[in-house]
């Protein structure tokens, strides 16, 4: 009898376990990012700046160009009607109240060395300012062979696109259960706006934006831009129907994959400067985009790789990268790899 009793006790426990789940809501997802009140367009605006701001500092790459320092300062807080189009001068909007505030000096600061850089138009070697080239391509770098370009434009696809996407409109505080419908559902559509693909992405490349190319470079050998769409999608439609479960997963996913594709385009970057380990030029440029890409790893509050692999990684690349060494570059790559589950496809990246 008593185990009769102990068998109902556990049955009714159960049912009330299994009541108190949400209950599993049924709707349709679409295919495409059609959605009622979508409104990304600040978040277009600023990746178009990024642009318009990257195209002004990649211009000290030829030679007797100066750039003006204050001018492209400006450029980064929308003051003074600096990119001549009025869309961006008349928007409110700006780059450098959206920067990690931390990295909004430092943003300034690689604005400011590259146009003392530029006034000196001289040649770049170990120690040495300047512009390097290879007879086909040139980059204005630092005396330490760090392109000023990728300097700048880095620290604003991570310290400003990445932060913004993972840590702040995916964050509790702006897509949460407890936020209004219309505040969460406008979070999301800016979150997905800082990604930089069409809303009918994979089936539509055209008119990729930074992270978004990056992850659609990527997307044939890990899977991880389609990934990023479809969970884009499902949270969105998620939380039309206050599926909060399926937001909360759909974060996650987001957050994990864009993140890879940040880490596997490091990988690529490196496989280039190996493959370029001679050429001043293209070992600089490389070098540059895979080590700010590996520094922009930290905005991601979910990430996988650890603050110490970020300095571990961040130190095979070393402080000067006119002594940077394969071994070291190797090692970087081969910890990228297995940080990243990329040991299959590493070579290939």
């Amino acid at each position: 009898m008593k185990k009769f009793t102990y068998s109902l006790v556990a049955f009714a426990f159960i049912l009330t376990f299994q009541s108190c789940k949400e209950p599993k809501k049924n709707y349709t997802v679409p295919t495409t990012y059609n959605f009622s009140n979508v409104d990304y367009s600040g978040q277009i605006i600023r990746l178009s700046m990024i642009d318009a701001l990257v195209d002004a500092v990649k211009a000290g790459n030829t030679s007797g160009t100066v750039l003006n320092a204050t001018i492209l300062k400006n450029m980064y807080s929308n003051s003074g009607n600096p990119f001549g189009i009025a869309a961006l001068d008349t928007s409110g909007k700006q780059l450098k109240n959206k920067t990690f505030l931390a990295d909004q000096a430092t943003v300034e600061t690689w604005i400011d060395n590259a146009a003392t850089a530029s006034a000196s138009g001289g040649t770049g070697s170990n120690g040495t300012s300047g512009i390097v080239t290879n007879g086909t391509k040139s980059y204005l770098v630092d005396a330490n062979g760090f392109d000023f370009k990728e300097g700048v434009e880095k620290h604003l696809q991570g310290a400003l696109i990445y932060y913004q996407l993972t840590a702040v409109y995916l964050s509790e505080d702006q897509v949460g259960a407890q936020v209004a419908l219309a505040d969460r559902q406008h979070h999301w559509d800016e979150s997905f706006g800082y990604f930089g693909v069409p809303i009918n992405y994979p089936s539509n490349t055209t008119g990729l934006f930074h992270l978004g190319e990056y992850a659609n470079d990527r997307n044939a050998l890990l899977g991880n831009a389609t990934v990023v769409m479809n969970a884009f999608l499902k949270g969105r439609a998620a939380i039309d129907n206050d599926d909060n479960e399926t937001v909360t997963e759909q974060i996650a996913i987001i957050r994990d994959n864009v993140e890879r594709g940040l880490a596997g385009t490091a990988v690529h970057y490196i496989n280039e400067a190996l493959a370029n380990i001679g050429d001043n030029a293209v070992r600089s440029h490389t070098l540059s985009e895979g080590y700010f890409l590996v520094k922009s790893l930290k905005y991601n509050p979910t990430k996988k790789v650890t603050d110490a692999q970020i300095a571990t990684l961040l130190g095979y690349f070393g402080t000067n990268f006119w002594t940077t060494s394969t071994s070291d570059l190797q090692a970087a790559k081969n910890l990228l790899s297995s940080i990243y589950g990329f040991d299959a496809v590493k070579d290939q990246l």
